[in-house]
């Protein structure tokens, strides 16, 4: 079934958060207008080739795949001899457009065959969407170490058939019957489960999905995820059968791919010998259009060439060796390191490889000593073993932590030093507090430069130059500037650390709240001519994005009408969170390191560790009915207790809820009640567009992907859909690589955009990367009637009014696929 993007939002697929203003008004002073035809030319003359159509104002291909992935940048070891903080888990995900081919011409959003999810239908035709990796083929083997690691999976002593880490790190997700969320019975007895892992082990170099839909690294075909999306299920610490939507409706992908940062030729040669410049972090993967029952390339009436697009796949490797493989983080006291280091060493190991192995050590003999735990206990440094010496199973974070990002919402429990048990925290917030609290790596702004010293910050060319974090693990940038530093996963990369973004591709305003603005002026200082350097990552990930979230009761996001404080003064923000302007600014805003006499970061007074703290507000995550003085609830026949949940939207009016038989009352609960997790990632605890951006330049309201996501609240940007119903993502690109880069960093997502755009500019989407376009590049189905209006003025005689209203009119829908009457 195809869906045609219909009259209420034919305006555009272009979007962007930036202007060309005051360049286009430099060139074209007497016909603003028609800065878009302007734009164009600049275009052509910056990036001219084959990338500029002979024709910009009409798509220049035939279908437009869209290919983007679902994580701002994924950071993962990929030897889990040891430990894992984080398994491997990249996605494909892409939409398919079939371009208008005439001035009042739609054009059509596809979808799969009724009957087979991997086949797109177009009219009579039946094609398929093959993908890979450019020299990126395989990971087990010279490039990962996860299969061939025994893990005792079943926990019976013995390992059987396929009990490997692979299998052992997603045990508990499981599904009843399909990744559909079908449940036959309705209950929740364990019997009727199926465990990844389990009872559904992992195909090699596959996604966890494999058993179920085929998604290996390569020779697969993205899967159409259908009305409901791609669902799993794990259990909550007070509900079973909690859904994890991994993907939206309505997109094509590959799930959870094992993909490594090292190439096919990089890796022709001994793991042992690889070095850090061997990793390329911007994996760049294909997606092609091929006929469903040949298989040969359908090729493109524009260009003669088979319809293929590139797009990006981040992963990259975590810096804990710069501290953790000497003395920086050991001191003199911790020592095993060295005699792991050593061993390695002499096995011919490059001094990378090397430390990486000491790393491990380091890591697991400090957590000993810190917490009581025993992971050493057996850790014999006169063994031969490659594989493993520690005498026991590798170390596997998430089976004690909780962890919203792979889905661990339950925790083990600890002793604490009053000898009480209490809930392991979650895992980010143990690693984020001890690391921010202890080498918070102030530059001389004081701003943390723990984000990008510990995060990956590897470049496309391989260059160690200008890299953020010293070989021994401190602030290269602490006499200057942490955005100074050459680029990674997210400085000198995204569009919010990118100068030239002006320049480059986006022509429409900025259109901030007041948030926004000040942070515009005071911090990045790009787009107000001021010369500045963008925003670092703690004006991003703060406290306050929760604390707008919790005030949120959304009627229409894009409209932002309901109630909110994002559209207010920064006085009365200030004022609704309880906090004064001044502190709203250093705590909340741009929160800096707050150093002490050990040069520590110091609880209480530094706002980046406000971020972690335990006590600060929690977003509530639903309401639930209560009985006496506890919550209300039934047991299973395992014995494992489920809450009842009124609404997925914890600001509702409790007042409007019908209570359940037997209920005394209803509250809303906080996600540290459902979750041990807490609100970290895939939760209000990642930013969001609407905590810096006016509406409608935000994200739509959740609900599909509850409790990731809620109704009434602001979704995360990967699970937004916007214009007729396609991703966020799809024209934007994802999180730390939003459209338009900066160009050296990161060269594979610099040259996607120009696939689509026909004046091959670098993003976001033109509306004639799909439609056919006036003069002013605003579709010619927009129509001189109230209807296409924004603000007084037709749409079809400005583009930037053009956009909003494409934006402003979008479905919201909460993830859902679009019906034409929602268009």
């Amino acid at each position: 079934m195809k869906k045609a993007l219909s009259a209420a939002v034919l305006a555009a697929l272009a979007v962007g958060a930036c202007t060309t203003q005051e360049e286009v008004a430099k060139q074209e002073p007497a016909k603003k207008e028609t800065k878009h035809a302007v734009a164009a030319s600049v275009g052509a003359k910056m990036y001219g080739g084959p990338e500029v159509a002979a024709d910009t104002s009409k798509p220049k291909n035939d279908y437009n795949i869209t290919v983007n992935y679902e994580l701002g940048m994924h950071c993962t070891g990929f030897d889990f001899t040891y430990c894992c903080v984080l398994p491997p888990y990249n996605s494909v995900q892409s939409q398919v457009i079939k371009t208008a081919t005439g001035k009042k011409k739609y054009p059509e959003l596809l979808e799969a065959d009724e009957e087979d999810a991997g086949v797109v239908v177009d009219g009579k035709k039946r094609f398929k969407l093959s993908y890979g990796f450019v020299n990126n083929t395989y990971s087990e083997g010279n490039k990962l170490k996860y299969w061939d690691v025994p893990y005792d999976v079943n926990g019976d002593g013995k390992y059987g058939k396929d009990e490997s880490v692979a299998n052992a790190y997603f045990t508990h997700l499981y599904v009843y019957k399909d990744l559909k969320g079908t449940n036959p019975t309705g209950g929740s007895a364990d019997k009727d489960k199926k465990f990844v892992g389990l009872q559904i082990p992992v195909p090699r170099d596959n996604g966890p999905a494999g058993a179920a839909v085929p998604s290996p690294i390569s020779g697969g075909h993205l899967h159409y995820t259908g009305e409901k999306g791609t669902i799993v299920y794990t259990k909550s610490p007070v509900l079973e059968n909690v859904p994890i939507v991994l993907t939206n409706p309505g997109i094509w992908d590959a799930l959870g791919l094992p993909l490594t940062p090292f190439t096919d030729r990089t890796a022709a040669k001994d793991l042992l010998t690889l070095v850090e410049s061997d990793i390329q972090p911007f994996q760049e993967n294909w997606v092609s259009l091929v006929d469903a029952d040949s298989g040969k390339p359908v090729i493109d009436s524009h260009s003669g060439k088979p319809i293929t697009f590139v797009g990006t796949n981040p992963i990259d490797i975590p810096n804990c060796s710069n501290c953790h493989a000497n003395e920086t983080a050991n001191g003199k006291k911790f020592k095993l390191y060295k005699q792991e280091r050593a061993f390695w060493k002499g096995l011919g190991a490059s001094d990378w490889i090397a430390d990486l192995k000491a790393t491990s050590v380091s890591i697991l003999e400090m957590h000993d000593d810190h917490s009581g735990t025993e992971f050493m206990k057996n850790y014999d440094p006169n063994s031969r073993s490659t594989m493993n010496r520690l005498g026991r199973d590798p170390v596997l974070c998430q089976k004690c932590h909780g962890d919203n990002v792979i889905g661990v919402l339950g925790a083990g429990t600890h002793k604490n030093k009053e000898g009480k048990e209490v809930t392991i925290p979650p895992l980010t917030q143990a690693i984020h507090t001890v690391h921010q609290t202890k080498v918070p790596l102030p530059d001389s702004h004081g701003r943390s430069g723990s984000c990008q010293g510990c995060h990956p910050a590897h470049r496309y060319d391989g260059g160690m130059e200008n890299y953020p974090i010293t070989i021994d693990g401190k602030n290269a940038y602490a006499d200057a500037d942490n955005r100074d530093a050459s680029g990674g996963c997210y400085v000198g990369r995204d569009v919010h650390s990118n100068p030239n973004k002006d320049k480059d591709g986006v022509e429409t305003d900025e259109h901030l709240n007041a948030i926004g603005s000040w942070l515009q002026t005071n911090v990045s200082k790009i787009g107000n001519n001021k010369g500045g350097k963008g925003l670092w990552c703690t004006n991003c990930h703060n406290q306050l994005s929760r604390e707008l979230y919790q005030r949120d009761n959304l009627k229409n996001a894009f409209m932002q009408t309901g109630n909110t404080i994002r559209n207010k003064s920064l006085d009365e923000i200030a004022k609704a969170i309880g906090v004064s302007k001044k502190e709203l600014a250093a705590k909340y805003m741009d929160p800096k390191v707050v150093l002490n006499a050990k040069g520590e970061d110091t609880p209480g007074k530094s706002g980046v560790l406000l971020t972690w703290s335990d006590k600060r507000m929690v977003p509530d995550i639903a309401v639930i009915a209560l009985k006496g003085k506890g919550p209300m609830g039934s047991k299973d026949v395992d014995g494992d207790f489920s809450v009842v949940p009124l609404s997925a939207n914890p600001a509702v009016d409790i007042a409007s809820l019908k209570l359940p038989k037997g209920a005394t009352g209803a509250t809303a609960v906080p996600y540290s009640a459902a979750t041990h997790g807490s609100d970290y990632w895939l939760s209000p605890g990642a930013p969001h567009c609407a905590d810096c951006h006016a509406a409608p330049f935000v994200e739509g309201q959740g609900g599909v992907a509850f409790p990731i996501n809620q109704p009434g609240k602001y979704s995360l940007m990967r699970y937004s859909k916007g214009h007729a119903g396609i991703a966020c993502q799809a024209c934007h690109q994802s999180i730390h690589g939003l459209y338009p880069v900066k160009n050296g960093a990161d060269t594979t997502t610099y040259k996607q955009a120009p696939q689509y755009n026909p004046d091959g500019t670098h993003g976001p989407f033109r509306c004639a990367a799909c439609h056919e376009v006036n003069e002013n590049g605003v579709p010619f189905l927009a129509k001189n009637d109230e209807d296409h209006k924004w603000k007084g003025r037709y749409i079809s005689e400005d583009y930037d009014s053009a956009v909003s209203w494409m934006h402003a009119t979008a479905p919201d829908l909460g993830g859902k696929i679009p019906d034409e009457d929602d268009d």
